[in-house]
C-alpha cells in the first residue's frame, strides 16, 4: 500500500508552479510537505508574486518537520528596504503559521496528531513513519484505510 499523500508535493504541481512563478518556487526536492498543503503554499506564491516580494527575498524550502510544524524557509536579499520588511515578514509568518495549522491532507483547520510507529512497517515495509496534523474527517478516512 502505498501512501496517497506523500511528504512531498505533487510533480505536475510543482512544475505548473515553477511555470508560473518561476525562480521564485524552490526546486522540487526542497519542498517537503504532503499535497493536502498545496493550495495554501499557491496562495503564498500568488501574494509573494502579485506583490513582488521575489525581488526582496528568496524562499529556499518549505518543509513539514512534524506535524503542525512547518518551516519556511526565507532570506531577504542584501540591502533589503526596512520599510518593506515588516510587510513581508508578515505574509512569511502568516503562511507559516496557516501551514503549519492546516490538515496536512486537505487544508482545512488541524485537528488531530496522528501518528505511525513502527509497527507500520509489519504491514508495510516502505510506510511513511510520523506524526501527520489532520483535520476529523481525514483522520478516520486514514485511519481505516486499511478496511
Amino acid at each position: 500500500m502505498s501512501d496517497r499523500f506523500p511528504l512531498r508535493p505533487d510533480e505536475t504541481w510543482h512544475a505548473e508552479m515553477r511555470a508560473r512563478y518561476g525562480d521564485a518556487v524552490p526546486a522540487l526536492e526542497h519542498m517537503r510537505f504532503r499535497r493536502g498543503l498545496q493550495t495554501l503554499v499557491a496562495d503564498f506564491f500568488e501574494q509573494f508574486h502579485d506583490r513582488e516580494y521575489q525581488r526582496l527575498v528568496a524562499v529556499h524550502s518549505i518543509v513539514t518537520r512534524n506535524a503542525g510544524f512547518v518551516v519556511l524557509d526565507a532570506r531577504g536579499h542584501f540591502g533589503l528596504p526596512y520599510g518593506e520588511y515588516g510587510a513581508v515578514d508578515a505574509l512569511l509568518s502568516t503562511t507559516q503559521e496557516r501551514l503549519s495549522e492546516a490538515c496536512e491532507h486537505c487544508g482545512a483547520v488541524g485537528e488531530i496528531v496522528a501518528k505511525t510507529g513502527l509497527e507500520a512497517l509489519l504491514d508495510d515495509p516502505d510506510a511513511a513513519l510520523g506524526d501527520r496534523l489532520l483535520c476529523n474527517e481525514c483522520y478516520e478516512k486514514w485511519r481505516h484505510r486499511d478496511d
